[in-house]
């Protein structure tokens, strides 16, 4: 049995390829506390373990695996990359700058003081900041490179062994680093400095009955008849509406007869009404309108709940409160924000959080006012499963051609690389997608997959061609590289943490977020929320991880010049 397998996988490297990412994923599922290795990670030590019993991958697999990847974090990030190219995200994009100059730095620090070769050092950086990307576009710059292919093979199995190295303290170095150490560096408590940032979202805000509202709750629908005499007899809808910031009547019922949503309707004792609410907003309608009742007709009004992508220049770069009082009208909306997500990330709620193009409105109520709203913030994102597979497999053979042009500055041969090439036009795409939906549609499932499955099978290949040799490498230069690794993962957010505090002076969990997206590592910021128990941090994750993610790819080409070129 033992012999079948071994000829399988020899025979079949495919099936290895799918072995390590099975077995990969589920190591990388392993919590260990709050952490948790990754599939990527998991895949990458599968298959260097698998690779010890000598496999002939092809090459090229890599590659593709690494181009499905890249390309969805590109199309993922375009919307955000060219949003946040403003004055208003200026310092997020300069703190990004400073974080990955910083780590190319350190980067090529460690490489001068250990002599590294051009694998391990790329292996180094990608691991200690856990950006796989640097791997990939690292892996293209070596194959460019003019030296034979056993020696290609040679630094791109370096550069394995030093990622799955250096991985683990890259993760759980900057979550604690974040998490921990940073709060403390600056003498900030989470909770504290969290409730001061919601507070001055908060701040000069006015209650503002005509506007669009935004609950902290789900939305209720109750039926209450007016009692005679009662604070709702002979009052007209409006004026009760009045009374109650949130809350509107969309039905009545009188005496049998369905009376549609009419702001000069005037109730009277008997009629029963149906109210659209936050659950906050509801506890009192028995003592100003009557009892509450269950009757189908005054709660079956039409209502819908929709996905509002962001894309009308009216709104984008506008607050939360300005975008409300823009909206607001003589007539109630009966419309209500239940979340708002950046890049799939919840942002806080707070009349002074900045919305974005690109960022996902969830609205609920009135169908009419929903779809109204729909047209005039951007479109609504439909449930539509397909990708756009044609548009999506030509920007890859775009970019790929792209990223094989060679220009010269002076003397030296500056390219993309493919990696860099399918990156840029996948920006370009999704931007162009988020303005122009019936368009290279990838759905956020279909991303997901592209990103995911990529990356994975990628990490899984890369340790498979690493080889036997992999571990006599691993424990010759283990510990100079666990060290440098460290030094890797944190300086560039020390550096950062000060200078975006006292240079930028960014409010501390704006700050936190940030750190945590320049490094494009999302576990710091989930451990930051966990911690203050809000989501502010949000607000400075997104616009450091799409532009780290740009820049931090640009290194792995950088790099191989540096040390090989």
């Amino acid at each position: 049995m033992l012999e079948f397998m071994l000829h399988a996988l020899r025979s079949n490297p495919e099936i290895a390829v799918f072995l390590a990412i099975a077995l990969g994923v589920f190591i990388g599922r392993i919590r260990i506390g709050s952490f948790h290795l990754g599939s990527v990670a998991g895949a990458l030590l599968m298959g260097l373990l698998i690779g010890q019993i000598g496999l002939e991958v092809p090459a090229g697999m890599k590659s593709v695996f690494f181009v499905m990847f890249i390309y969805a974090v590109g199309f993922k990030s375009g919307p955000e990359f060219f949003g946040s190219l403003n004055r208003g995200t200026l310092k997020l994009v300069v703190l990004s700058v400073v974080l990955c100059a910083t780590a190319l730095g350190s980067i090529l620090l460690m490489y001068a003081f250990y002599d590294f070769d051009a694998g391990f050092t790329a292996g180094l950086g990608a691991g200690a900041l856990t950006d796989t990307a640097i791997m990939g576009t690292a892996s293209s710059a070596i194959n460019q490179l003019a030296i034979d292919a056993a020696a290609k093979a040679e630094l791109n199995s370096h550069m394995a062994i030093a990622y799955a190295i250096t991985y683990l303290f890259g993760t759980i170095g900057l979550i604690v680093f974040v998490g921990s150490v940073a709060p403390k560096l600056l003498g900030v408590d989470l909770k504290v400095s969290a409730r001061e940032l919601e507070l001055e979202l908060e701040l000069g805000i006015a209650n503002d009955e005509d506007a669009i509202t935004v609950p902290y709750t789900r939305i209720v629908v109750r039926a209450h008849q007016v009692i005679t005499n009662g604070s709702a007899d002979g009052q007209r809808v409006a004026d009760l509406e009045g009374q109650h910031q949130s809350l509107t009547i969309e039905r009545v019922v009188r005496v049998g007869v369905v009376i549609e949503r009419d702001e000069e309707f005037v109730l009277k004792a008997g009629d029963i009404v149906g109210v659209y609410a936050p659950r906050e907003e509801v506890g009192t309608l028995t003592e100003w309108i009557g009892p509450e009742m269950d009757h189908p007709e005054s709660l079956s009004f039409p209502t819908r709940q929709v996905d509002i992508v962001l894309t009308s220049p009216e709104f984008a770069g506008k607050t939360i409160h300005e975008a409300r009082v823009r909206l607001a009208s003589t007539q109630r909306l009966g419309c209500f924000v239940n979340t708002i997500t950046r890049q799939g990330y919840d942002l806080p709620l707070l009349p002074n959080t900045v919305l974005r193009r690109g960022d996902v409105i969830t609205l609920t109520g009135r169908t009419t006012s929903v779809e109204a709203l729909a047209d005039r913030l951007g479109r609504i994102r439909e449930n539509n499963y397909k990708s756009d597979i044609a548009m999506h497999t030509l920007g890859m053979v775009v970019g790929s051609l792209l990223g094989l042009l060679t220009t010269h500055v002076g003397m030296i041969p500056v390219e993309l690389g493919v990696g860099g090439g399918v990156l840029v036009t996948a920006l370009v795409i999704g931007w162009f997608n988020s303005r122009h939906p019936e368009i290279g549609a990838l759905p956020p499932a279909a991303q997901w997959a592209f990103s995911e499955f990529g990356l994975t099978a990628f990490g899984a290949v890369v340790g498979l061609l690493a080889g036997p040799a992999a571990f006599a490498a691993m424990k010759e230069h283990g510990i100079s590289l666990l060290l440098s690794g460290a030094v890797v993962t944190i300086l560039p957010p020390l550096v950062a943490l000060y200078f975006g505090r006292y240079v930028l002076r960014l409010h501390p969990m704006i700050l936190f977020g940030a750190l945590a997206g320049a490094q494009t590592e999302a576990a710091s910021m989930n451990k930051i929320i966990e911690q203050s128990g809000s989501n502010t941090p949000v607000i400075g994750f997104t616009v450091c991880y799409a532009i780290s993610n740009v820049l931090l790819a640009v290194c792995g080409p950088i790099i191989i010049f540096v040390v090989a070129g």
